[in-house]
């Protein structure tokens, strides 16, 4: 299992920074902890406890991971968060690896109901 799951994302495109909550559903008063790649960790200033995360600059990070680019993380190893940039690391090569399954699924946009089809086969 791993320590750090997103569980929920915005993005803002005019800013391109991507916030991330990790194992937990709602925001909370945080703070931010600049990483590395412009990865920032919020951690809850009443538990100390990581609740999210935030990429700015999000499209060279997403670039550099689909691109198997080298990543600095010796920040994120020095403040023993070097889990939690692993995770938002695999969670985007996951979420590259989707969107490409389901643009060679989809193709050109099909007839609504070939999607529904195909939504039906991916979900049972």
């Amino acid at each position: 299992m791993n320590q750090y799951e997103i569980v929920a994302l915005d993005y803002d495109a005019e800013a391109d920074e991507l916030d991330l909550l990790v194992n937990f559903a709602v925001p909370n008063a945080a703070e931010s902890i600049p990483l590395d790649e412009g990865i920032y960790a919020r951690r809850d200033l009443a538990t100390g406890k990581i609740t999210g995360a935030m990429i700015r600059g999000y499209a060279g990070f997403a670039r550099k991971v689909a691109t198997n680019a080298p990543l600095s993380l010796e920040r994120s190893r020095q403040m023993g968060l070097i889990e939690l940039s692993q995770a938002i690391i695999r969670w985007q090569r996951d979420v590259g690896t989707l969107s490409h399954e389901l643009a060679a699924h989809i193709g050109k946009w099909p007839p609504q109901d070939q999607l529904l089809e195909l939504w039906a086969k991916a979900t049972t």
